[in-house]
């Protein structure tokens, strides 16, 4: 294990935990705020800002740790390979699309012209943002994690 990949690994996790909580927050705060149909508010701005910065952030971490991976290969044999295909393929695809799906949702909500439109856009698009961040996310009952004995925290 390469001593970059080593010390990019714990932030990767960190971030990976405040951007979850950030995107679960601004999830309940967008459907509270169309169930409630109160008026977006700052805070509504704040959350959906600090979110879109640390998948930003994650995302600029993942890039580094991506090619100082030992688990990422650039070789043709890379999709016979489980562990390879999941983190140089599969893992990396989604989580970008999650971070566009994130991007996307905040400008849109803070393009939108009315309240309740802002937080239907924000809902939906962080919604299905975390569906594709668990869908992606190396999950320690799959046999990725086993093959590579990735940590949970």
């Amino acid at each position: 294990m390469s001593s970059l990949y080593g010390a990019i690994m714990p932030v990767h996790s960190i971030i990976r935990w405040i951007l979850l909580i950030l995107l679960l927050t601004a999830i309940v705060k967008s459907l509270q705020g169309m169930m409630s149909k109160k008026a977006y508010g700052p805070s509504d701005n704040k959350i959906s800002l600090f979110l879109m910065i640390s998948a930003h952030t994650q995302l600029l971490v993942g890039i580094l740790l991506y090619f100082a991976s030992p688990h990422v290969m650039f070789t043709g044999d890379m999709m016979k390979n489980n562990v390879a295909r999941f983190f140089t393929m599969e893992h990396s695809v989604m989580m970008i699309l999650a971070i566009v799906l994130i991007t996307i949702g905040r400008i849109s909500s803070k393009k939108a012209a009315t309240d309740a439109a802002k937080f239907k856009k924000s809902f939906w698009f962080f919604f299905i943002a975390l569906l594709v961040i668990l869908a992606a996310i190396p999950w320690p009952f799959m046999q990725v994690a086993k093959d590579t004995a990735i940590g949970w925290f």
